[in-house]
């Protein structure tokens, strides 16, 4: 890309545009023309910023954190939504969190509560697109988990170590924003920390 190649830069929109427009989306209140407002000035500026790009996180988190400028940017036009207002707050807790991931099962409560559609979907933005994609897989779609690993290319092995990796930063991602959302007085005694 920094040798203006087109091509490399439309391949680092393709692999990355999904999951920077879930991670802005919940982030300005499910507000779709502001989400794709922020996701393009994000790539925007991420190709004038290219060579400040050194490698010691990924491209994905690089992304995101110009995605949380420009979001704070896109605030200051319009009224903030609590569930925004919550994700921004906690993004840095989010990203320790994720950071910390241990392998451990999803916890029963998350499996058995019903949450609202944006609480999970903010949670789901939240997770590195790998992550994310797993747990889609598994649970929307049905897939196996050796054809979860057929499709990635992957031994079941690693694509079920992958899988708990996913459930354990969904769930511990999902207890962080329940109860920045007020939410944490329902869950079980001595279930709200994984």
């Amino acid at each position: 890309m920094l040798a203006g190649e087109r091509s490399a830069a439309e391949s680092l929109f393709r692999g990355h545009v999904d999951a920077l427009y879930q991670f802005v989306h919940w982030r300005v209140g499910a507000d779709r023309a502001t989400a794709e407002d922020v996701v393009q000035d994000t790539f925007l500026v991420a190709l004038q910023r290219l060579d400040t790009f050194d490698g010691r996180s990924s491209l994905h988190t690089w992304l995101c954190g110009i995605a949380k400028n420009r979001i704070r940017m896109a605030r200051r036009k319009r009224r903030p939504t609590s569930l925004a207002d919550i994700l921004e707050e906690a993004d840095s807790e989010i990203f320790d969190v994720l950071a910390e991931v241990e392998s451990a099962d999803l916890p029963e409560w998350a499996l058995e509560r019903e949450e609202t559609r944006a609480l999970v979907g903010a949670t789901l933005s939240s997770l590195p697109p790998d992550y994310r994609d797993a747990l889609l897989q598994k649970y929307v779609e049905g897939l196996s988990v050796n054809q979860i690993a057929e499709r990635a290319g992957k031994s079941p092995k690693a694509t079920e170590s992958r899988l708990t990796r996913a459930r354990v930063a969904f769930a511990r991602v999902f207890t962080l924003l329940n109860g920045r959302a007020g939410g944490g007085e329902d869950l079980p005694s001595g279930e709200g920390k994984p």
